[in-house]
């Protein structure tokens, strides 16, 4: 199977010295589970809802392989909040991408992370929910991490020794551990 993980900093692990971020432990704890896979992380620097709706599409085009399982996981949410981009652009943005993207593959999405600036998470944890209704509608498995991860102590430690916005690696640890715990990530990457 092949996984493309498309989304900003945090997908791509900034600030990780392990430099693994979440995908990259997602990916190791599959293949601990004896899982045959490719992973592509496709995370970039401040990259917005807006401006990843085009690119995603090329990139995965690149990496697709006939008769190989594609499966897509996007996560989007923090660059958008962080650089002004307003709610209904990251809904429309995302509408966009994810509708495409079932014709590929199998999608799913994981919800934006919360960060140490109170009013950018509260528009982080607002923006998180209207993610988790737009997945319902187009039928999309959706692991929520905002509320999960600011209770955490682990990963507001993290995020207290990264930047504040990207937590250093116990927090991509701790991030990845929670979405191999949800059901419909389970599920959706094929565990028991």
């Amino acid at each position: 199977m092949i996984i493309c993980f498309i989304g900003d900093s945090l997908t791509l692990g900034f600030g990780d010295e392990a430099a693994l971020g979440w995908p990259g432990r997602i990916t190791q704890a599959l293949a601990g589970e004896g899982k045959e896979i490719t992973s592509y992380n496709l995370g970039v620097r401040k990259d917005t809802s807006v401006r990843m709706q085009h690119r995603w599409r090329t990139e995965i085009m690149q990496r697709k392989l006939p008769d190989t399982p594609l499966k897509i996981v996007f996560s989007f949410g923090v660059a958008d909040v962080c650089n002004g981009v307003g709610g209904e652009e990251s809904m429309t943005a995302g509408v966009s991408m994810l509708m495409q993207a079932k014709t590929m593959g199998d999608v799913l999405m994981i919800g934006p992370t919360p960060i140490n600036d109170q009013g950018k998470r509260e528009e982080i944890t607002t923006l998180s929910r209207m993610f988790e209704s737009m997945c319902k509608r187009l039928e999309i498995p959706f692991v929520p991490t905002c509320d999960p991860m600011h209770r955490s102590f682990v990963y507001g430690q993290a995020l207290n020794d990264g930047d504040g916005v990207h937590p250093a690696a116990a927090g991509y640890a701790d991030l990845a551990d929670h979405i191999l715990k949800n059901n419909e990530a389970r599920k959706f990457f094929g565990l028991k």
